[in-house]
């Protein structure tokens, strides 16, 4: 009947509504769904509602639903709700949120497990990382072999590009071509690939240079290819080079020409203050090196092929025997140098013009270089002897016979006579001048290269250019056949007027202190060259003529015309040249010259 009444009552308000809820007990506000308007119907469910179902309701609208356990929770709230609030305006929303929370706890639970999953995933890619990383710390980084079973191992490893790098250098380190093609076939599209390739197609030139042990080509190609991947085998090679140059000029600078020293000068292979820190220049010998060579005489000018020469009668010959670069222009240099000190050579005669070249070069302290050709030398000189009251001179030839052919014809046995030892020396050594033989042996070599002069001919036979060609000649082998020849009966004659044979061991500034060097030449001359020795000794004694005055022993002399620097420089000490002038006085005849004493007792009658 209220129910009726409020519906014939349309102007009713939400405020009487609530109070007539509030009057009657058993009235709910839902008794008036169908007879008031929708609009009032919803404003009366929400006025008459619980205040604890309104908190309880609003906790859920709050409830966040981002993790299982949340959503849980938020379940725990709705199951609630439904259970306490049966009739409460929000039941529908309440069962349909229970069906939803439902569904979002089956995605949350699915979401934690993927998360879990993928938690455990980058624990054990962290775990493999380290791993990985710890293995790549013990690699040894220059054990090529252990780089490439690590890539092997780790094919995806974020340490590639280390992994290129490292073996590229490993490559390097030694450049062989299985080296080099081991690299490519590891990293064929590598970081080097390019640079091996090009080292490949370069190999070639590079062992060319490495083959050769040249300073100046391995320096030359160490300057051109700064990028090239033997760039440090190149550094290595070319110090180690240099270091052995360096030695070799230590141990005979007197090898090292002018042209030499400039060559590495201007090559940058060494300073000159380098040189001079080494003891291998000086100041002054620098100085020297700069004179101008063309102002000095051609020594070649003077040595004349003249198969007519002749040399003056009444002396004794003395002769130089040796191979080309062994000392017997420098030996002359030195009588040259100490002419008037007690001996003059002739300067007039056609000898004496090369003497007096020879001087000039002596007194500037250099040498004139290497020569070479077919010639025989005569210089004629006197040695003045001081006997009481009378002056003995004893008149000499110095006699310097070419070393290419003294080499040459014997080293070939092409000629088996003295006097076809070269050009001019049938007229000298079958004069009837007395004779003494000078062996010259050189202490810094047992092979020497010997250099000459080979006619070109056209198919016709004509002589139409010449050339140069050297060969190495053993000191030994040329000894062994020159002194075989003493016996021969075609040099008998020449052999009778032979009054000694000696040594002279040359570049005797590289056997050490002066008062050193006589025993050094004894043990150099008994331990490589025992053979020709004792055969001049035996053959001495069975002349019982030759060597008479040294109990048919050959004396050895050694030679040096002083300290010498690189460039053919040196400082010119007279001691030894003048111990052998002593000897060719004690082994030549003299003529009593009348002294101040003769002159007295020849007036007085």
């Amino acid at each position: 009947m209220l129910l009726d009444q409020v519906k014939r009552n349309p102007g009713i308000n939400l405020q009487q509504l609530v109070q007539l809820t509030q009057q009657y007990e058993d009235l709910q506000p839902r008794d008036f769904e169908g007879v008031v308007a929708p609009e009032i119907m919803e404003q009366l469910k929400e006025a008459g509602r619980d205040p604890n179902e309104v908190q309880l309701w609003n906790d859920i609208q709050n409830a966040p639903h981002q993790t299982p356990e949340q959503v849980q929770q938020a379940q725990r709230l709705v199951a609630e709700y439904l259970q306490r609030y049966a009739a409460a305006p929000k039941q529908a929303e309440a069962l349909q949120l229970q069906q939803s929370l439902q569904q979002q706890m089956q995605q949350a639970m699915i979401e934690q497990q993927r998360q879990q999953e993928e938690l455990r995933r980058q624990q054990e890619e962290q775990r493999r990382i380290q791993a990985e990383q710890a293995e790549w710390e013990a690699v040894d980084k220059c054990n090529y072999s252990a780089l490439r079973n690590y890539k092997m191992k780790h094919p995806q490893t974020p340490f590639a590009d280390n992994i290129d790098d490292y073996m590229w250098n490993n490559t390097k380190a030694v450049v062989t071509m299985a080296n080099l093609q081991r690299y490519l076939a590891d990293w064929p599209a590598g970081r080097h690939a390019a640079e091996a390739q090009k080292a490949i197609n370069s190999f070639g030139q590079w062992e060319e240079v490495k083959r050769s042990k040249d300073l100046f080509l391995v320096d030359d190609y160490k300057d051109n290819n700064p990028d090239s991947p033997f760039i440090n085998e190149a550094n290595a090679l070319y110090y180690e080079l240099r270091d052995e140059e360096l030695k070799k000029m230590k141990e005979n600078p007197s090898e090292y020409t002018r042209d030499d020293v400039e060559r590495f000068i201007n090559a940058g292979i060494f300073t000159q203050y380098e040189l001079e820190d080494e003891g291998l220049v000086t100041q002054e010998s620098w100085e020297k090196l700069q004179l101008d060579r063309e102002l000095f005489p051609n020594i070649q000018d003077y040595q004349v092929e003249n198969p007519n020469i002749q040399a003056p009668a009444d002396c004794t010959d003395i002769y130089l025997f040796g191979t080309p670069g062994t000392g017997k222009t420098c030996l002359l240099m030195g009588l040259t140098a100490a002419n008037g000190q007690g001996y003059s050579l002739n300067m007039r005669v056609e000898g004496g013009r090369y003497a007096a070249a020879l001087q000039e070069y002596v007194n500037a302290g250099i040498t004139p270089g290497r020569t070479f050709g077919k010639f025989v030398t005569v210089i004629n000189g006197t040695i003045n002897e001081q006997k009481k009251r009378d002056i003995v001179s004893h008149r000499i030839n110095l006699v310097e016979m070419s070393g290419e052919e003294f080499a040459l014809r014997i080293s070939d046995n092409a000629e088996v006579s003295l006097a076809n030892m070269g050009t001019g020396a049938t007229n000298l050594l079958k004069n009837n001048n007395r004779k003494v033989f000078f062996i010259i042996v050189d202490s810094t070599k047992d092979r020497i290269k010997v250099e000459y002069i080979e006619p070109v001919k056209d198919a016709q036979g004509n002589i139409v250019d010449e050339r140069i060609r050297k060969r190495y000649i053993s000191q030994l082998d040329i000894l062994n056949k020159f002194v075989g020849l003493f016996e021969l009966p075609e040099n008998a004659e020449i052999m009778k007027r032979v009054d000694a044979i000696h040594f002279i061991v040359t570049k005797a500034d590289m056997l050490g202190p002066i008062n050193e060097r006589g025993e050094k030449a004894r043990d150099l001359l008994l331990n490589k060259y025992p053979g020709p020795v004792s055969q001049i000794r035996d053959y001495c004694r069975r002349t019982k003529r030759v060597n008479y005055s040294t109990e048919y022993r050959p004396r050895v002399f050694t030679f040096s015309l002083g300290k010498f620097y690189l460039g053919d420089v040196f400082t010119f000490s007279s001691q030894e040249t003048l111990d052998i002038i002593d000897t060719i006085r004690t082994v030549t005849c003299g003529q009593k010259e009348g002294g101040w004493w003769s002159s007295l007792m020849d007036k007085l009658g």
